[in-house]
């Protein structure tokens, strides 16, 4: 049943919408404005929620991560390491390089016994540079780096069962050829689903068609393509569903979207598509975060030809942006009749379009319906800013728990928003909860120079994308 008393947290997030309203044509680097902190806070804040436990301070870890609960054990995997978090309060480090990859999928596949994990490999993006900030559009040899990048364009798939010695059983390249070639086309994968079943969904374009992407910081639109990786050491594509419009050649198709031309919105899918019941099992439908154009639901009856059946798509205004409209979506209440879904910020300081979290009823998966939005989280009272806006870099969701984490899904919402960090709502206005960690340079952060200097700006990439990239664990 839908609790309806969600839609009060409408009006608690309208109160923080004037802060977020920045340009809808922005870009990745900073945009200071009035009131913004001209230094990097180093002190950490934090409303009805403390920190248990850190995993190495200050390092760079925003990748991202999955948990093996192996017993009473619990293991993170992120980015090559295996951290062992069994204790919270003392997270510690079991195996460096253990796998390649940062995209990562680990499931406990029951017809063989085994723990699989899935890594997934990309091309080169184009993104947004300090001599070209519209990316692409500004710097065409971006293209063709993205299209001469060496290495895997697909996925690797190993035997995780030892975290600590896992095996490389095979690699698949999403173009359909050698995955030993030292140049392959399309995108690879970036953001994957695998729940130990018979199948993975990739986030992919499998060849250099699939160009028709408004956003300046990708050439390639990805689309869903279905993985038979039952037989783990050998992967079989058994199907590919795109936007109509997507590729080029699909020129009448493209030309009756509504992002035709802006040169601004995600018009791929960001992924990946969840199939919260495996197919194998009788599960029938698949929930994607699909850029500007929403979030779709497909039927998978007949795997091998997914079709579209429901589509929530809000107004234009908030998916024209170089924000990421939809990025995810958190499928673990289906059984109380909805999902939500959530928005990535690319642009600092909330220099960009505003996209809310819906909650979106999908009882009907024809006609699917926002009820409501999550509030906007605000900062503790002690600290030295009135909205995490002021505090610089991204702010805004990115990442919410993921449907396989050990145990039954909480009745509270966690999310991760840049800047903010983590983040966690109840299921009605009456409590949420915030930490905020240390601000770091990593990426395009801000840095004080010493004495009464100006402010130096790093840019190697982007903005800091959480306030200290290191592991937190919280409660």
């Amino acid at each position: 049943m839908i609790t309806l008393k969600l839609s009060t947290l409408v009006r608690v997030a309208s109160l923080a919408l004037a802060a977020l309203s920045g340009s809808a044509i922005a870009n990745q680097h900073p945009h200071p404005h009035k009131g913004s902190l001209d230094y990097l806070d180093r002190n950490s804040y934090a409303k009805n929620m403390r920190v248990l436990g850190v995993f190495q301070l200050g390092e760079e870890r925003g990748h991202k991560l999955q948990m093996m609960a192996i017993g009473s054990r619990r293991f993170v995997l992120q980015n090559g390491d295996v951290i062992d978090v069994s204790d919270p309060r003392v997270p510690r480090l079991v195996k460096h390089a253990a796998f390649r990859g940062s995209q990562l999928q680990v499931a406990f596949n029951k017809k063989i016994g085994k723990w699989i994990l899935i890594t997934g490999a990309s091309s080169p993006i184009t993104s947004t540079t300090a001599t070209a900030p519209n990316g692409k559009y500004d710097d065409p040899s971006l293209i063709e780096k993205t299209r001469q990048g060496p290495g895997l364009r697909g996925i690797r798939v190993w035997d995780a069962t030892d975290p600590t010695s896992t095996i490389l059983l095979s690699e698949f390249s999403t173009d359909g050829g050698d995955p030993k070639r030292k140049v392959q086309a399309g995108s690879g994968t970036h953001r994957n689903y695998y729940d130990g079943g018979d199948y993975a969904y990739l986030d992919t374009a499998p060849d250099d068609s699939f160009t028709h992407m408004e956003s300046p910081i990708r050439w390639h639109g990805n689309g869903i393509m279905v993985v038979d990786v039952s037989d783990p050491s050998s992967p079989k594509q058994v199907a590919m569903w795109w936007v109509p419009g997507q590729r080029a050649g699909e020129e009448a198709q493209y030309k009756a979207w509504r992002e035709y031309g802006d040169k601004v919105s995600f018009t791929g899918l960001h992924g990946p598509m969840y199939v919260p019941k495996k197919i194998e099992d009788g599960g029938k439908l698949g929930y994607s975060a699909y850029g500007s154009f929403g979030m779709l639901i497909h039927d998978l009856s007949d795997i091998r030809n997914p079709k579209l059946v429901g589509r929530f798509t809000p107004d234009y205004k908030y998916t024209r942006g170089t924000v990421i409209a939809f990025h995810t979506i958190d499928v673990a209440r289906l059984d109380r009749g909805f999902v939500i879904t959530n928005p990535e910020t690319l642009s600092p300081d909330c220099n960009e379009t505003y996209v809310p979290s819906w909650i979106v009823d999908v009882r009907d998966p024809a006609a699917p319906k926002a009820i409501a939005r999550l509030p906007v989280p605000t900062p503790p009272r002690e600290a030295p800013y009135k909205t995490f806006c002021d505090k610089r870099g991204r702010f805004g969701p990115h990442n919410p728990p993921h449907i396989k984490a050990p145990g039954k899904p909480a009745r509270r919402i966690h999310a991760s928003w840049p800047t903010s960090s983590r983040r966690r709502a109840a299921s009605s206005t009456s409590g949420t909860a915030t930490t905020a960690p240390p601000t770091a340079c990593s990426s395009n952060g801000i840095e004080k120079s010493s004495g009464s200097g100006p402010i130096r700006v790093c840019m190697p990439s982007r903005l800091p994308h959480s306030a200290s990239r290191s592991l937190y664990r919280c409660r």
